[in-house]
């Protein structure tokens, strides 16, 4: 297209292709976001300079980085919102376990571990044990169900972060028997920063936001006939419950009780105080409305 101006610049980009005729929801989502980014820049008066401050952005939040090895972009979808989002507009009116964001630090194929096992290795960490059920709709056990886990150790930190941790540390991957239940034992997570050295970092203070996630443990979960469900139950009491960085606290937050009588440390075989905790997730069928 020629002659080029400011009234005609935002169609003649969405018509350029076939108008959808290859791909129609690409060109759906596509026309849609060519809107909104040339209103958005039209609104806020971009300039070429911030153009390019935007660019560097994005390149710097793509490379590879210590803290995040696969790049920022995954952590940046979450700080805006954006994953969150996209959860909750998909996960309604359900009285299944609600969904929840992944993450970025997300491994696949995590160490498979015997029920009851131990997640990861922590001496400094106050011993949890965690158990409950995973259901269907209408509260009958799922035998065979997979619970893929993963979590920070007691200093916040994860073993992708942290050389002194060994790879799947803090991971494993659990099977229900025929009664559905899950039990492991594990330290308390505790709330921490998320990795604030980059280009993230960098944006998040200068709006004034903090870095923090409240303690959390991320769980997915599938089982053959029903809808694969992923999401993360909050610890009570953390301080940043009601304004953790990536939005994501919903309703899912457990209490802990905490057990220091002898006999609760002999029936257990602990040497100090440890917690106890429960949560039964239920899970959707995959024929069900």
């Amino acid at each position: 297209m020629r002659n080029i101006t400011l009234e005609n610049i935002t169609q003649a980009v969405i018509e350029h292709g076939d108008g959808g005729k290859s791909h129609p929801r690409l060109y759906e989502v596509y026309t849609s976001l060519i809107r909104h980014l040339h209103a958005f820049v039209r609104e806020v008066n971009l300039t070429e300079q911030e153009l390019s401050l935007l660019r560097d952005f994005i390149i710097r939040a793509d490379r590879y980085t210590k803290e995040i090895p696969n790049g920022e972009i995954h952590m940046l979808l979450d700080l805006l919102g954006i994953s969150e989002l996209v959860v909750l507009l998909h996960n309604q009116n359900s009285t299944a376990t609600e969904s929840n964001l992944e993450g970025p630090v997300y491994v696949p194929d995590a160490p498979e571990r015997n029920m009851g096992d131990r997640l990861g290795i922590d001496e400094d960490g106050n011993t949890l044990f965690l158990s409950g059920h995973v259901l269907d709709l209408n509260g009958k056990p799922i035998a065979n169900a997979l619970l893929d886990v993963w979590q920070s150790n007691s200093k916040g930190l994860y073993d992708l972060h942290d050389p002194s941790q060994a790879k799947g540390n803090f991971r494993g991957r659990f099977r229900t028997k025929s009664d559905g239940r899950y039990t492991f034992e594990t330290v308390v997570p505790v709330g921490y920063t998320i990795p604030s050295s980059g280009p993230c970092g960098e944006v998040l203070q200068l709006l004034g936001r903090h870095t923090q996630r409240a303690a959390h443990i991320h769980f997915k979960l599938s089982a053959a006939g029903y809808i694969p469900l992923t999401t993360q139950i909050y610890i009570d009491g953390d301080p940043h419950l009601d304004s953790d960085t990536t939005f994501a606290v919903r309703s899912a937050i457990v209490k802990l009780q905490k057990h220091e009588a002898p006999d609760k440390l002999k029936a257990y075989n602990q040497s100090k105080p440890f917690y106890t905790t429960e949560f039964d997730f239920v899970l959707h069928p995959t024929n069900t409305p």
